[in-house]
């Protein structure tokens, strides 16, 4: 597994870190695992709605992009 050093992070961060953790009876240490995997999947989550989205606003569109990319190539 690989580890991480996060430096000069607020004390005051910490400690209320630390009580957040405790309230949930799990170590600091689990609870920055706890919050980077969750960042992760909804970055995740963000990332799919928006390209969910494009698609569906483009979906049927009557644009027909060759000619378009011919005329790029042949510069």
């Amino acid at each position: 597994m690989a580890q991480v050093l996060v430096r000069d992070l607020d004390d005051s961060l910490v400690a209320r870190l630390k009580v957040m953790a405790k309230a949930e009876k799990v170590s600091l240490e689990q609870k920055f695992r706890d919050m980077a995997a969750r960042e992760a999947t909804e970055l995740e989550a963000r990332f799919e709605a928006v390209s969910r989205r494009s698609r569906e606003q483009t979906r049927g569109s009557p644009l027909d992009s060759t000619a378009l990319i011919r005329e790029d190539r042949d510069r």
